[in-house]
């Protein structure tokens, strides 16, 4: 009898412990195929594996990724020493610091999960600057698998290969949720909520911005507003603090539409958990939501939900913003996850 193979070794290089790279990461490993064992390669929190990394099955290597100098000499280091068939190198940093390094007969898979050329806080020419590294590094990379359709085609425009670039899609970081039928608002109120860290990335002012247009649009509904996660306070806005998975999951519920106002993504997490949710979405247009129907973006979504609100159709609106992004999202679970992984690692 011819004994089954040795699983490839996989390590994953991530050099965050907060956000949703962690949290695609833990997805990733969660959904792979039987035939390959994870090393996650992070940086240690009080000497041990931060806690976004419990429950998961994985063997964990500390890195030091404080400054790019000490990250590329620890992780020189660390690829020595370690027997990895695949590096999966998660985000920008590390999608340079694998490909500058790039161990002799290992395959380097690279997920931006948004490239940074893509931020909007910082200057055209810090922006130019990445572009031109991604692209100087492209011919490095094994494969790019990006984390969703517009990723895709901004790896294929800094120079990847096309037959090098696929997408991973993501799935809701929320689990056993079941969806909710659309419902009626409840008192007369208009629960609105986004999802995410206090940042310039999911661009809080827009989102205050945003708030602010609905209530002058609907001057004579109680419009109330939840930002869940991290944050400052901002008049009118009630801001949850960090909060786990269960009370993200209590807090989502409780609204009736979901604001995405991020200004950059590589694909949203936060859409996919409010999607599982039964939500209603309208969502800002960026490069990581190509082709998103009109209707389901906040430029052009918001004055039909406004209509709805007035002439009590709320139900209705929300059954066909659903169908919306049914269609937009498609068929995403465990298995088409799992089977794009096999394809990046080989």
């Amino acid at each position: 009898m011819i004994p089954d193979p040795a699983p490839r070794v996989v390590a994953h290089l991530v050099d965050r412990t907060t956000g949703g790279v962690p949290v695609a990461v833990r997805s990733y490993i969660r959904t792979s195929p039987p035939a390959y064992r994870h090393v996650i390669v992070s940086p240690p929190v009080a000497g041990g594996p931060a806690p976004v990394w419990a429950g998961g099955d994985a063997a964990h290597v500390a890195w030091d990724a404080s400054t790019p100098v000490r990250a590329l000499r620890d992780l020189r280091g660390i690829l020595r020493r370690g027997r990895f068939d695949v590096v999966h190198a998660h985000s920008s940093f590390p999608g340079v610091y694998a490909r500058l390094l790039r161990p002799a007969r290992t395959r380097v898979v690279y997920t931006p999960h948004c490239f940074a050329f893509a931020r909007t806080d910082v200057s055209f020419v810090h922006r130019s600057v990445y572009r031109v590294i991604e692209r100087t590094l492209a011919g490095r990379t094994t494969v790019l698998a990006a984390c969703g359709p517009g990723e895709r085609d901004e790896a294929l425009g800094v120079g990847i290969a096309a037959h090098r670039a696929l997408v991973i899609p993501n799935l809701p970081s929320l689990v056993d949720v079941h969806a909710r039928p659309p419902r009626a608002l409840r008192d007369g109120v208009l629960r609105l909520g986004m999802l995410g860290r206090w940042s310039p990335q999911k661009d809080p002012g827009f989102f205050v911005d945003r708030v602010a247009s609905l209530r002058h649009a609907l001057a004579d509904v109680d419009v109330r507003a939840t930002w869940i996660g991290d944050g400052s306070a901002a008049p009118g806005i009630r801001v949850t603090g960090w909060v786990g998975a269960g009370c993200v999951r209590r807090e989502l519920d409780e609204l009736d539409v979901y604001l995405h106002t991020a200004a950059w993504e590589g694909f949203p997490i936060a859409i996919l958990d409010a999607d599982a949710a039964g939500l209603p979405i309208l969502a800002r247009r960026i490069p990581a939501l190509p082709d998103l129907p009109a209707a389901l973006t906040l430029d052009e979504g918001e004055a039909a939900l406004v209509a709805a609100v007035r002439e009590r159709r709320f139900v209705a609106w929300s059954a066909e913003n659903r169908r919306g992004w049914r269609a937009y999202l498609g068929h995403r679970d465990a298995h088409t996850q799992g089977d794009a992984l096999a394809r990046a690692w080989g």
